[in-house]
């Protein structure tokens, strides 16, 4: 999901009446999912995922021997941190600069270009040890993560070594082995994805893709994550399960986030894996376009106007029904807001009672922004 989509979202739980829908909750899941696996944007974000997107990279080699490949020194790790960014890029073609990225704990992610909807954008995730497997006699790559569904690329030829470690190309897709047991990949442009295309321009497409992956940077400081929220006085087990976050004033800033305590229910839209009962929330400086809740107040909390919405979802046959709660605060301290819970009728924190006892806003000056979301 794109970031207008994931806001057009948030509008439509506040448009829409408390009860009776006959939304698809599965049906709107399997379409984030297969638009992130399109756009990786994890969104993102998501796609902004791009937005990002984020996708899973499961990878067929055919019948394309491995080998052993040089020795990796480093181990790729376990879990990524959310609050963390463990990726960046080292060089990108004139004119394209960072856009968007997010860290789940099994991946992280990058999206670079010049717009967040071009279909000129580089996108660049990295897995975790332990997400991708090879597994068969034809030595086929899997890589899979709880939440999303995993996409088979079938392997193509060899591909430059990256920085002296095995790498192939799958249609699309430069991957190679960053570390050991980690896997990373480069998705070329869409642009680039036409067979009727120039040849060169395909052929220039994969030399700059090569040139991207041998200079991503893995796990080296980056420039710090920052939230323009706080979170406090929530139950211990609560952490931040995922983040999708934007360039902003030198800094990386959540735009939106989700909660989760390491319980395996979780889902996936835009990029972030939330789970049942838990909020997950968007928040941005409040410009033109996103500065309205698209329907009048329902009420006012610590002094500001805010839109709560319940709505009871079910499936077409009426055999799966769930319940979404919602909340929009629009130009609350300079920000938009949108706050969303899947699941439970009866979760351990409402919107109303998380936005009004449990969070706090930052403004819009960098310099009030925070690292620690959760306190």
């Amino acid at each position: 999901m794109t970031e207008p989509q994931i806001r057009a979202l948030f509008t439509r739980i506040a448009d829409a009446e408390p009860a009776g829908s006959q939304l698809d909750i599965q049906l709107a899941r399997s379409r984030g999912r297969a638009r992130l696996r399109r756009r990786r944007a994890w969104v993102a974000g998501s796609s902004v995922l791009a937005a990002a997107a984020a996708v899973v990279l499961a990878v067929g080699l055919g019948a394309v021997r491995l080998g052993s490949g040089p020795a990796l020194r480093p181990a790729a790790p376990s879990q990524f941190n959310p609050l963390v960014p463990y990726l960046s890029f080292g060089w990108l073609p004139a004119g394209d600069a960072l856009l968007a990225g997010g860290v789940r704990p099994e991946v992280a992610y990058l999206t670079a270009g010049r717009t967040i909807d071009s279909n000129s954008n580089w996108n660049v995730e990295a897995y975790a040890a332990g997400q991708c497997h090879l597994t068969g006699p034809a030595g086929e790559l899997r890589c899979s993560t709880e939440a999303l569904e995993g996409l088979t690329a079938r392997i193509t030829g060899r591909a430059p070594a990256v920085r002296g470690h095995r790498a192939f190309w799958a249609g699309q897709y430069l991957v190679w082995q960053y570390a050991r047991g980690g896997w990373a990949a480069v998705l070329l442009p869409i642009k680039y994805d036409n067979p009727k295309g120039s040849s060169a321009a395909r052929q220039q497409a994969r030399r700059e893709a090569a040139r991207i992956a041998a200079h991503v940077r893995f796990g080296v400081a980056t420039p710090p994550l920052v939230f323009p929220v706080q979170l406090a006085r929530l139950p211990r087990p609560w952490r931040v399960s995922s983040v999708y976050y934007l360039p902003d004033a030198g800094m990386l800033r959540a735009s939106r986030f989700a909660l989760g305590t390491g319980n395996p229910d979780l889902g996936a839209d835009g990029g972030l894996e939330y789970q049942t009962s838990l909020p997950y929330l968007l928040v941005d400086p409040s410009t033109p376009g996103n500065d309205s809740c698209g329907r009048p107040a329902t009420g006012v909390i610590n002094g500001y106007r805010v839109v709560v919405t319940h709505q009871v979802l079910s499936s077409v046959n009426g055999q799966h029904t769930t319940t979404t709660q919602g909340l929009c605060a629009a130009g609350a301290d300079g920000l938009t807001l949108s706050i969303a819970e899947h699941g439970s009728a009866h979760p351990p924190i409402g919107v109303a009672r998380l936005f009004r006892d449990h969070l706090r806003l930052l403004g819009t000056s960098p310099a009030n922004w925070t690292r620690e979301p959760i306190r």
